[in-house]
Formats: structure tokens, sequence, C-alpha cells
């Protein structure tokens, strides 16, 4: 295997996301330690490509805010999906935390809606994680388009929208 930051790299999708790793001061060597545990989410080019040009320019112009958002995709430790389901919150390399949510978040305990919920329920019931609620895991709204890509060092989520800390304007 290869550790987090060489498993981006070969992802295709995500260049944008590394050439901002690259650029920022010290990630890429961080991402690369091998005895240490991280989980990336990162976003693809699409979801860059969403960003208007204006806040692409603003991000890689400022190597502070790129920086800022860069860490807020990641988290020290490591969470599959299946972890996922069981956190609310993630505390990110950047300081704050991510929103993690799920269809299991959503589910109403009562006897009537047990069968419009019956795949969370399982999960709850049993610990039975099936594809429906995996794909329904979201991080600050965005949807988790690709999990469990597992490496040396960590695993990486790909996400649909690019992550913005709290307070930060592109």
């Amino acid at each position: 295997m290869a550790t987090i930051f060489e498993t981006v790299k070969a992802q295709g999708d995500c260049s944008t996301y590394v050439r901002g790793i690259e650029s920022t001061a010290g990630l890429a060597e961080i991402l690369s330690w091998p005895s240490s545990a991280f989980t990336l989410f990162v976003p693809t080019d699409a979801a860059f490509a969403r960003l208007s040009n204006d806040q692409q320019t603003n991000l890689f112009a400022d190597p502070e805010k790129r920086s800022k958002v860069l860490r807020y995709h990641i988290v020290p430790g490591y969470y599959t999906a299946n972890d996922l389901l069981d956190r609310l919150f993630l505390k990110t390399l950047e300081g704050q935390p991510l929103r993690v949510w799920s269809s299991i978040s959503e589910v109403p305990l009562g006897e009537r809606e047990i069968a419009t919920y019956k795949d969370a329920l399982n999960y709850i019931t049993s610990n039975t994680v099936t594809t429906a609620v995996r794909e329904s895991i979201t991080i600050n709204g965005a949807h988790v388009i690709r999990a469990d890509v597992k490496v040396d060092n960590g695993v990486l989520h790909v996400l649909d929208k690019v992550l913005i800390p709290p307070f930060t304007s592109l």
C-alpha cells in the first residue's frame, strides 16, 4: 500500500486538492508520515469547479486561507464509513469540527416508522450496515461518493463538495 498523500495523488479526479496540498508548506509531509493515522475527506475536481472563479482564485492565492481549508478536510485518527455512523462530530487538523450525518440520524424509534427505515433500524438494533446506510453519510452536507480507500497511514473518503470552515469566506 501507499501513504494517504500518494493515494490521493493517484486518484485522478482529485488533482485540485493535490495541487493545494503540494503548495501548502508541510502538508504533504504530514500526510506522508507512515507512523500516523489520518482520515482524509477529499473533494473531487468537480467539487472545486462548483466554486466560483473568484472563490477558487481567493482560495489558492491566500496561503493562510488555503492551509485552513485543506486542513479542515483532515481528521487525526482512522475512521471508516462504519465508524462514521457512530459519530456526530470529528475534530479536524484545522481545529474546528466536522458534522457527520446519515440516514441513521433521522430514524424515528416509534413502531409505525420502523418499516420505512429498515436499513437504518437494522444498524441501530443489530449493527448491520447496508450499502444504502453507508451511502447516506454526509460530512457538513457533502456526500461521501467513494468511501474507505484504505492506505498505510489512514483512510480517505471522496466528497462531492469542498468543505469550508465556519467563519471563513472565500
